[in-house]
């Protein structure tokens, strides 16, 4: 019974005895044959994927015949009908297995979670979509998983995932966390997005992170209860985007990713604490930086508020709102020499000459996108004439390629 592992028996409503085996699982880790023989399965980007050979009747068996039909009607089925179909028989079983063909990026949709839809719980479902189609997938993206169902003791079936993307997941505890940097040590892309966190997972998240070496792509976006200092990220990072994060309950955080990532070329941080804007200007490679519900509202411009060595360094900037004063004091052609993409919002004040200070984003040398959002105490704009002629004058340089305005423009 050791080898064959566990067995369930039960008497079903039909009054017929159904057993269920659990064999043990040993992971089987691919040849070099076998990585070779799949690459050249895979299909060419871009083209059709292959069609199956035709059978040749001086070497197929009769005794195999009908497993190979099987095996051709089973490809042109959807994934639902041949997971359903697997358990009428073993002939069955055996030609779905061989009927898949590998698939480089895997997504578990909700519609499967669905009451009714499917035969098979979850965890199944996921071990068969690993065993059969994800094995070697490069993209994993779970979308839905039910409450009781905890599948991140699975993942060590997808041996080459370099992206996992996991979106509205309930309770995620410190252990599955824990558990996806132990089965995923080569992820390259980690992206979090409406999940839920267990109250408690600040020293999982430190231990998930410890164990990437290659990540180089982290995104946490509107997820409950998600707090932590961030103190054991990868150097290999260079992308981090933390939407809705509270700094207040961490306030180490950004000197944290400073000194334990501090090669970051792209960070997005949307907090409401003004203390970020002058903690981001520490680092030395930045060249995106998005601060999103963080105004820079102060008449007083401090000169170590957006300095120029840090400002000549930037190609894509997304701020709040920002004063008058500060638009009249930096944003000038010398201050940002490389940028190509600025967003930010203004409100409106009817002394104020527009176009003198959005004037001088037009000389702009290498300004290629903009997004201007305004704030008016009243339903018209005071100021409209002045903002077409801005955007007008953009458009007169030849350069400019995107703009979006958040207020009306003529036909």
């Amino acid at each position: 019974m050791s080898r064959q592992g566990q067995m369930l028996q039960a008497i079903g409503e039909d009054g017929i005895v159904y057993t269920w085996y659990r064999r043990p699982y040993n992971r089987r880790v691919p040849t070099q044959r076998q990585l070779e023989l799949q690459q050249q399965l895979q299909p060419i980007q871009g083209e059709p994927p292959p069609t199956p050979q035709m059978l040749n009747p001086k070497q197929t068996q009769l005794s195999e015949l009908g497993e190979l039909i099987l095996i051709r009607c089973f490809q042109s089925l959807p994934i639902n009908d041949r997971f359903n179909m697997e358990h009428v028989s073993r002939l069955f079983q055996s030609a779905s297995k061989r009927s898949w063909n590998i698939h480089k990026h895997v997504v578990v949709p909700p519609a499967s979670l669905k009451k009714g839809t499917y035969s098979i719980d979850i965890r199944y479902l996921f071990r068969l979509l690993m065993k059969r189609c994800a094995r070697y997938c490069l993209t994993l993206q779970i979308n839905s998983m039910l409450k009781q169902d905890r599948i991140f003791r699975l993942l060590h079936l997808g041996y080459k995932v370099e992206c996992l993307q996991l979106e509205s997941l309930d309770q995620i505890c410190g252990s599955e966390l824990e558990e996806i940097g132990g089965r995923l040590p080569n992820l390259k892309i980690l992206i979090i997005i409406k999940c839920k966190f267990h109250t408690n997972t600040i020293n999982g998240f430190n231990l998930m992170l410890e164990q990437f070496k290659r990540l180089i792509v982290f995104a946490v976006g509107r997820c409950a209860n998600f707090q932590s200092e961030l103190e054991k990220l990868p150097r290999s990072l260079r992308i981090l985007n933390l939407n809705l994060f509270d700094v207040v309950n961490s306030a180490n955080a950004i000197g944290n990713i400073r000194r334990q990532a501090p090669n970051i070329t792209m960070l997005t941080i949307e907090c409401r604490s003004l203390d970020v804007v002058n903690q981001v200007q520490d680092f030395e490679h930045l060249k995106v930086l998005s601060l999103h519900y963080s105004p820079i509202l102060d008449d007083v411009i401090t000169p170590d508020l957006f300095p120029v060595n840090f400002s000549q360094q930037l190609k894509a900037l997304e701020l709040f709102v920002v004063s008058e004063n500060f638009i009249a004091m930096r944003f000038r052609p010398e201050f940002f020499p490389q940028l190509e993409h600025i967003k930010f919002d203004i409100i409106e004040n009817p002394t104020t000459n527009y176009n003198t200070i959005l004037g001088q984003l037009v000389e702009f040398p290498a300004l290629r996108s903009i997004s201007l959002g305004v704030y008016t105490r009243k339903k018209k704009l005071i100021c409209r004439a002045e903002y077409l002629n801005f955007v007008r004058r953009l458009y007169e340089k030849g350069r400019l390629e995107v703009s979006r305005e958040l207020f009306p423009l003529p036909s």
